[in-house]
């Protein structure tokens, strides 16, 4: 049984965020790197996270910090742009993505000393509250299984609460270049779509991979000039999620995309992490 021993409860009073015990669910599959020390597991309600967002103000409680949030509008990033994918008689078509937005803003009276950044589609919520000299974080670490529905779970977490290891053989910051490796966990063959955003929303990247069971691709490294970015990954034309990978600014990193197998339903799912050398 998987051990959370850095897995500490706090209150959330703003209603779309919950706290929870993988242990109290049928079925759980959670990755969370062992460099977080101490950190929070939740669910977050999208829809009612998005609608808060809009209002311009939301109250959020992260790793036992509660904030007032002041946000600018939601920008619609990938507005009017297609998407390719094979139907059921395996023609290539396109068709409209599934919106993703991006929310900026400041904590209340920290004008000058915080940033907010969200990122979120219909069915995932990622990102980041920088406030005074700590930075909070929100991550996709995996799911739990709740009266037959999968529900996404994540971290969150001060980035002071990781604990890093300095690997001298690398470069440090935006040297380090960036990349992704894409794995094929399971028994039968997939296709599977990514496409790479930076933080703005301008696509850097995409493309399609039939992957073989337990194959791989290691696509050529790419220059890295952001602070983030997005992966949009879109499984056997019908499964799609979304990470927010910030590069590793004190070790060599690169972001994992996985394809897992869920025998209890008879199908697979995407999973997220990061590998560090």
């Amino acid at each position: 049984m998987t051990s959370y021993s850095g897995n500490t409860k706090y209150e959330h009073p703003e209603g779309y965020i919950q706290n929870i015990d993988p242990a109290s669910y049928e079925e759980s599959s959670i990755e969370i790197p062992s460099t977080i020390t101490k950190y929070e597991l939740i669910t977050i309600d999208p829809a009612e996270f998005k609608q808060t967002a809009d209002t311009g103000t939301m109250e959020l409680n992260l790793a036992g910090t509660g904030f007032v949030l002041e946000m600018d509008p939601g920008i619609w990033v990938n507005e009017g742009m297609n998407e390719s994918f094979q139907n059921e008689d395996g023609i290539d078509v396109e068709r409209e993505m599934e919106p993703i937005y991006q929310y900026n803003g400041i904590v209340r009276d920290q004008q000058e000393t915080s940033n907010v950044l969200f990122t979120m589609d219909n069915q995932t919520v990622l990102g980041t509250v920088y406030s005074n000299t700590e930075t909070y974080v929100i991550e996709q670490v995996g799911w739990v299984m709740d009266n037959n529905t999968k529900r996404t779970v994540y971290v969150a977490y001060k980035e002071s609460d990781i604990e890093y290891t300095t690997n001298s053989s690398y470069p440090s910051g935006k040297e380090l270049p960036l990349e992704f490796i894409v794995f094929n966990g399971d028994e039968y063959p997939h296709i599977i779509s990514v496409e790479l955003f930076d933080s703005t929303g301008t696509l850097l990247y995409t493309n399609i991979y039939a992957l073989d069971p337990h194959e791989y691709v290691h696509p050529p490294e790419m220059k890295n000039t952001d602070e983030s970015y997005i992966f949009k990954v879109t499984l056997d034309n019908n499964i799609t999620g979304t990470y927010s990978f910030i590069p590793d600014t004190y070790d060599y990193s690169a972001a994992d995309i996985y394809i897992d197998n869920d025998s209890a339903n008879g199908g697979a799912y995407i999973s997220f992490g990061m590998a560090i050398a």
